[in-house]
């Protein structure tokens, strides 16, 4: 299970691009040098950088087979046949094994709604011990994983809310010692083929396979503070309650 994970940003980069003072290309361009980057306290002091910790009900940038730039959707999958906003907080992982079985996935499986989840690092925490571990890669690249996305719109009022889940698979050997499952995280030339229309669903499908763990590193982090719970509200951005 995945349900928190972070990206790195820049101060001031979201508005320069809604202000029209940087291209989409040159905003995708910097969101994903940003996300290669080895970050280290003195290096977020001195570039303005922040990591921000993603939990289902977030916003989170992802890129789209759609648009293909950087857009913000909410952490949570909400399939089009949905009826209470509160099911995010239960489709937030889609096993990669049953992704063309259950009703939650599959429909925008097959409809070509996959889109690309920008990242730095995905964390887990050993129960007994409470200690978090984060895992990323150890090359200045960015984790992108694989993901699935919706435009669900709400019945009552016709607000509608871009929505995502990150696909899982087995965890490879980096992983397992802590967590049987991981995020898909694909690699420079499987992210075009996602990303591409054209490309067979069968082609697609053998994509969802664990990364190398050679690839990976896995070093120990601070714990979560744990946080009393707060209503949840359709039109604010709350962490996940574990």
């Amino acid at each position: 299970m995945c349900y928190n994970y972070s990206y790195i940003q820049k101060r001031g980069l979201k508005s320069s691009h809604h202000a029209g003072e940087i291209t989409e290309q040159e905003y995708l361009e910097q969101v994903l040098q940003l996300n290669g980057t080895k970050i280290s306290d003195s290096i977020i002091a001195e570039n303005n950088l922040e990591e921000q910790l993603v939990f289902p009900g977030l916003e989170a940038p992802v890129i789209t087979i759609e648009k293909l730039t950087v857009e913000d959707f909410q952490f949570g999958l909400l399939p089009e046949w949905s009826k209470d906003y509160k099911d995010f907080r239960k489709n937030f992982n889609a096993r990669s094994e049953t992704i063309l079985e259950k009703p939650t996935w599959r429909k925008a499986f097959q409809k070509n709604q996959r889109c690309l989840i920008v990242s730095s690092a995905f964390f887990e925490e050993n129960k007994k011990t409470k200690q978090r571990y984060r895992f990323s890669l150890n090359k200045e690249e960015p984790v992108l994983f694989a993901g699935i996305y919706n435009n669900w719109i709400d019945k009552t009022d016709g607000v509608v809310i871009p929505t995502f889940a990150i696909i899982t698979c087995e965890a490879n050997e980096t992983v397992a010692p802590y967590h049987n499952r991981m995020p898909v995280i694909l690699k420079k030339e499987a992210q075009k083929k996602w990303l591409d229309k054209k490309m067979n669903l069968e082609l697609i499908y053998e994509l969802l396979q664990p990364i190398s763990a050679s690839m990976m590193i896995a070093q120990e982090t601070n714990p979560l503070e744990r946080k009393k719970k707060k209503e949840i509200k359709k039109d604010s951005q709350l962490g996940f309650e574990f």
